[in-house]
Parts: C-alpha cells; sequence; structure tokens
C-alpha cells in the first residue's frame, strides 16, 4: 500500500514538471508584449523597405507619368521584391505569436496571405502617388472634420477586408474570428485617421522628409493596430480543445 502510494505521488510529481501548471509566466501579459514588439519590429522593416523604394522611384524616375518603360519595369520589380519581402517578415512574426494561441495554424498561408495583401497594397499606393497632386489639392479643400470622417469609413472599409482575409485563413486553426474582423476594422479606421491628421499637421512635401515623416507614422500605426487587436487575439480560442472540453463538462 505504502510502495504504491510513493509511486503515485512520484507519478503526479513527474506531471506537474512536465505540464507546469498556469501561471503569470503562460498567460496573457507576455504573448501581448510579443504581438506589439513583433508588429513594431516588422513595421521597423518595412518602413526601411519603403526607403528603399523611395531612393529607387528618385533614382529610376520611374514614378514620373512621362517616365520610359525601362524605368518604370525597374522600379516596380524592385518595389514588388520588396513588399513582398516585407509582407513575409511581418506574417512570419506576428504568426509566430499566433501559433503560440493557436497552435494548428497554417503558418505559410499566413505568411503567404500576409505578402500578398502587402504587394497589393504597395502597388496601389505607388499607382495612387501618380495622380498624388490633384488628390493632394482636392483634400485641401476639406474640412478637418470631413477628413477624419472620409478616414474612418475607408480604414474600417480596408480593416474589414484585410481581417476577413485573415479570418479566412484563422478559422482553420482557431474560434473568434469574428471579433478578430470587428478590431482589424476598428484598428485601421484610427489608423486612416492617425494618417490624416498628420498629413495636415506635417506639412513636409513630397520629399525625404516627408518620406520619413510617413514611415514614423507607419511605425506609429502598427503599434496602434496590435494594440487595438490585442482583445481579438486574447479571444482566439483552439477548436480542438473547445471541442476536448465538452467532454469534461
Amino acid at each position: 500500500m505504502t510502495g504504491s502510494f510513493l509511486r503515485l505521488t512520484r507519478f503526479e510529481n513527474a506531471m506537474r514538471r512536465a505540464v507546469p501548471a498556469p501561471t503569470d509566466a503562460y498567460a496573457m501579459p507576455p504573448i501581448a508584449v510579443h504581438w506589439v514588439k513583433n508588429n513594431v519590429v516588422a513595421a521597423v522593416i518595412s518602413a526601411v523597405a519603403s526607403l528603399c523604394i523611395y531612393g529607387m522611384r528618385q533614382a529610376t524616375g520611374g514614378a514620373d507619368a512621362d517616365a520610359g518603360l525601362p524605368a518604370t519595369v525597374i522600379l516596380y520589380a524592385t518595389a514588388i521584391a520588396l513588399w513582398a519581402f516585407s509582407g513575409s517578415v511581418d506574417g512570419l512574426l506576428t504568426g509566430a505569436v499566433l501559433q503560440r494561441v493557436v497552435p494548428l495554424l497554417p503558418a505559410r498561408i499566413w505568411i503567404g496571405l500576409d505578402a500578398a495583401m502587402t504587394v497589393a497594397v504597395g502597388v496601389g499606393n505607388e499607382l495612387a502617388f501618380l495622380t498624388a497632386s490633384g488628390d493632394s489639392r482636392i483634400a485641401d479643400n476639406g474640412s478637418m472634420g470631413e477628413v477624419l470622417m472620409a478616414g474612418l469609413v475607408a480604414g474600417a472599409a480596408m480593416g474589414a477586408v484585410i481581417g476577413g482575409l485573415q479570418a479566412l485563413v484563422l478559422r482553420k486553426a482557431a474560434l473568434g474570428t469574428g471579433t478578430w474582423i470587428a478590431c482589424t476594422s476598428a484598428a485601421f479606421a484610427i489608423v486612416l485617421c492617425v494618417f490624416a491628421i498628420a498629413g495636415r499637421l506635417w506639412d513636409t512635401g513630397g520629399g525625404l522628409a516627408g518620406e520619413l515623416a510617413n514611415q514614423a507614422v507607419a511605425v506609429l500605426s502598427s503599434a496602434i493596430i496590435a494594440l487595438v487587436t490585442l482583445p481579438a487575439l486574447r479571444r482566439l480560442r483552439s477548436p480542438l480543445l473547445s471541442r476536448a472540453g465538452q467532454h469534461f463538462s
């Protein structure tokens, strides 16, 4: 009897060492810190890539409407490669945190989606750069309230699309993707308002100073997005754990 009790005690102690009890070290705060940190690191890498694209734009003149075909091809080929790289890094860093919450996350699909979205947004912004002068005159005629309202609507729509695409990947491995879409939509609405305010306050033009200011706002915006999406990160649950819990209720 005593031998059986000792063996049982040893077994319980071994299990405690193998599966530590939940503590603050394994709770949400460390994951939240890594989530914000990885998003900011990815934003810094994206800012460096954007500055390289800016340098290539100035060197080739490929963004001008009257630029020749070779210059345009060189610019866009370089830009797409850099956007794909920065998007892949973003997917890698954010996916690493997500896999701590939902281990079944399809990492390659997540990274590929981030790279594809970054390229799509980058190409769209680069094409919009061709008509930036005309758009800036239109924007200057609007009041701050009108600019903020436009930013809220456009940001919410953009965030809903991005969050919806991400949710399509997440739903294969997690529950709670509805909150993910809502938080992403809210985050992008806030971020576009931040860009609108910065554009009004920082009249730096389209030179290097303006590019540096834009990238500083972009890094700040990534931190905001990471903070606003923390509630969605907290609500993600592995469906396997959810099903297992039904057998113990």
